[in-house]
């Protein structure tokens, strides 16, 4: 044996170096995934400072994701979904996660064109996620279901 690199396999080297595992990729809805390709291309747009922690969120979420035709499951969590969720171990909570929706648009709605959404979307239940906020802190937030309005 001339060095450890020998012992390496090609089993055991990928694009992204020896022994690290490529990120697996969620499956989405592709119309989802369209649309959060233009809430990103909005973000873009704008470029408004608020929405630069967004725009990164956006981006890693459909880099996170496939798009894929006539996928159907009752505990992804997707656009029109009502969610029941807690924050940091917390009382449970029920929302709707809404593509059209803005920021304020009302009680118990969730933009997915927001840092809550576009970390929400995508998940199971079950499923917990940090979420990073625009104060800078860290909350962890459990989907505990999902229901399809559909």
């Amino acid at each position: 044996m001339n060095s450890i690199y020998d012992t390496l396999t090609s089993g055991t080297q990928n694009r992204f170096g020896p022994r690290s595992r490529p990120r697996m990729r969620t499956l989405l809805p592709e119309a989802d995934h369209q649309r959060l390709q233009q809430h990103l291309q909005l973000c873009e747009h704008e470029g408004h400072p608020a929405w630069k922690l967004l725009a990164y969120v956006l981006r890693d979420k459909i880099m996170a994701t496939e798009p894929a035709v006539n996928l159907h499951a009752c505990d992804l969590l997707t656009g029109g979904c009502r969610v029941t969720y807690s924050v940091n171990g917390g009382a449970s909570e029920i929302g709707l996660l809404i593509h059209r929706a803005r920021t304020g648009s009302g009680s118990g709605v969730i933009p997915v064109c927001s840092l809550l959404g576009a970390t929400l979307i995508g998940m199971r239940a079950g499923q917990r996620a940090p979420l990073l906020c625009e104060d800078g802190t860290i909350e962890s937030w459990t989907v505990l279901g999902v229901t399809p309005l559909n």
